[in-house]
């Protein structure tokens, strides 16, 4: 399976609070040399994710572009529970957006700090309101425990999936659309799942 990393200031901090909150702590804080400091922990579903307090590495260097990382995904079907949880742990609150979205407050500030004009281009994409503070999506659970899962960027979603079939992988919902973009959810040849996804305005 991919872990979701979520940064925090202190990983110690947020093991207390999701002690707090309900959760579990799989693996306490541990240091990882001197690029960081992580625990592994669950949500009261058992949805397993990670926190990452940055040292040497902060985390991402390249995010929304063909082959990296741009979406994170909780799969469950107990909303409120979830935003009770990720709530108290992290200051989370969602957003309307077809579906419940994850939100950090603030964090759009910081987007359009790294990307002037990030602002001005979703609203003029039509972007719901708030969107730009969106840290991760919320998805129905459809089968299996609750759980994390990552979606890659891709710039063409129906040739990801042939090639992940040539390479030996599977694909597990053929390419589809969806609000805003075409996607599909892949296998490597291990069985770890993820989701590709292609933006498209179009389909707003």
């Amino acid at each position: 399976m991919w872990n979701t990393y979520i940064r925090v200031k202190s990983a110690d901090d947020a093991a207390a609070r999701v002690r707090e909150a309900g959760g579990r702590v799989l693996s306490e804080p541990f240091d990882v040399f001197d690029a960081g400091r992580m625990g592994v922990f669950t949500d009261p579903e058992g949805a397993v994710f990670c926190v990452w307090q940055p040292g040497s590495h902060l985390g991402s260097a390249a995010v929304n572009e063909h082959g990296a990382v741009n979406f994170n995904n909780l799969h469950t079907d107990d909303v409120e529970a979830a935003r009770a949880f990720y709530g108290a742990v992290f200051g989370w609150t969602t957003i309307e957006a077809g579906s419940p979205m994850w939100a950090l407050p603030g964090y759009g500030d910081y987007l359009e700090e790294l990307n002037p004009g990030l602002r001005a281009g979703m609203k003029q994409m039509g972007a719901p309101e708030g969107f730009e503070n969106v840290v991760a999506t919320i998805l129905p659970r459809q089968g299996g425990p609750a759980r994390w899962s990552v979606t890659f960027a891709v710039d063409d979603v129906d040739a990801i999936a042939a090639r992940a079939r040539e390479l030996g992988g599977s694909v597990l919902a053929e390419p589809q659309n969806a609000p805003w973009v075409r996607f599909a959810v892949l296998a490597d040849p291990a069985g770890a799942s993820f989701t590709a996804s292609q933006f498209v305005a179009e389909n707003r």
